[in-house]
């Protein structure tokens, strides 16, 4: 709702939004760890720091917004009408998406002798990108917001945010050390692009990340711990991120490859560059135009939306003769715009509007 409106926060998820849709854009041009359905011969090296900066944080801070915001929703409704909002908000369309899109565009593209029944089940427990694809995070979503409210529901089902509590620098490096140890040893089992169907599509290595910053995320709205930051602490935090940066690229391969070093580098680019974000958006982004806010309004619309759009902008221009940078910038541009176009025009109807 308008009143529950961060302007600085909005252009955070706008930012992330975009950045969603160019990662998604650079797949067919750069190295993909991966599953992706189109491959260019054009290529270009630098995406492949770009999917991994990328990767370090910007999912993680979209689950920290999304906490942020859910405590607003949890305050104005009781638990039931929260679940029947989660339902509709999420449900829908995971699945709208995975019956009626990836499925079809699934089946067809393996032309496969099985009925679509045993295909459906093959590719949601055995490869699970494929069956939600990008709407695996709205499945978590989904999970989370539950999670959350099993665990701090009230008994008159209204979640007061409480008196500010102060917040210290210190727990954003306990954090750091916390998620470095539990990543690392889920990921000596599960390492990064590996996925499991455990009730939703997780890619397991990410799971720590993702859930506590979603919890961390409703923590602060909570606490009121948002807007209590300095531009000091993001310069020191910027600083931390670029030493995180610095690491994954000078240690000698016996560190690098070391169990603990990957989760470690990970966890400092995560809280570094989000914390960057969160504290230079609040001083230097906290304005916003009439452009901004149709994106704001249309976030989600343009995130359900781009993969496809994306996919087959990438196809049209596979045999164009341009460089790699400039396929890229074309996709991830046009990308943003169609679906923010496409959004726009589902969104004049009221039902649709319920949902998006």
């Amino acid at each position: 709702m308008k009143t529950n409106r961060i302007v600085y926060v909005d252009v955070i998820k706008v930012f992330l939004t975009c950045l969603v849709v160019a990662h998604h854009a650079g797949q067919a041009y750069g190295p993909t760890g991966g599953v992706w359905v189109v491959s260019d011969a054009a290529k270009t090296d630098w995406l492949e720091q770009f999917f991994f900066i990328n990767a370090s944080y910007m999912m993680g801070l979209y689950f920290f917004i999304s906490g942020y915001f859910m405590v607003f929703s949890l305050n104005r409704k009781t638990n039931a009408q929260f679940v029947k909002d989660r339902f509709v908000r999420l449900g829908i369309p995971l699945l709208i998406f995975t019956f009626f899109i990836f499925l079809p565009f699934n089946y067809l593209s393996t032309k496969g002798d099985t009925s679509v029944v045993s295909f459906f089940i093959d590719t949601y427990f055995n490869k699970p990108p494929i069956a939600t694809g990008h709407l695996w995070f709205v499945a978590s979503l989904l999970v989370y917001s539950f999670i959350y409210l099993l665990a701090f529901r009230t008994k008159t089902g209204v979640h007061e945010t409480t008196a500010q509590k102060p917040f210290k620098t210190y727990y954003l490096f306990v954090y750091i050390i916390l998620l470095t140890i539990i990543s690392a040893f889920v990921r000596l089992k599960y390492p990064i692009d590996v996925w499991r169907t455990w009730l939703i599509p997780v890619e397991v290595a990410h799971i720590p990340q993702y859930l506590s910053l979603f919890l961390i995320g409703a923590l602060f709205n909570r606490f009121q711990w948002l807007d209590t930051f300095k531009l000091s602490t993001g310069l020191v935090f910027f600083v931390l991120a670029v030493i995180g940066y610095l690491l994954n690229e000078i240690l000698p391969d016996a560190i690098e490859n070391y169990w603990l070093t990957e989760s470690f580098v990970e966890s400092i680019l995560c809280v570094g560059i989000s914390m960057t974000l969160l504290t230079f958006f609040r001083y230097y982004g906290n304005r916003t135009n009439a452009f901004i806010s149709s994106l704001s309004d249309n976030a989600y619309g343009i995130y359900l939306f781009h993969l496809l759009i994306v996919i087959a902008l990438q196809k049209v221009l596979l045999d164009w003769n341009l460089d790699a940078n400039i396929k890229f910038m074309i996709v991830s541009v046009s990308s943003i715009l169609l679906s923010l176009g496409l959004s726009v025009l589902l969104r004049k109807s009221n039902w649709v509007r319920k949902v998006l």
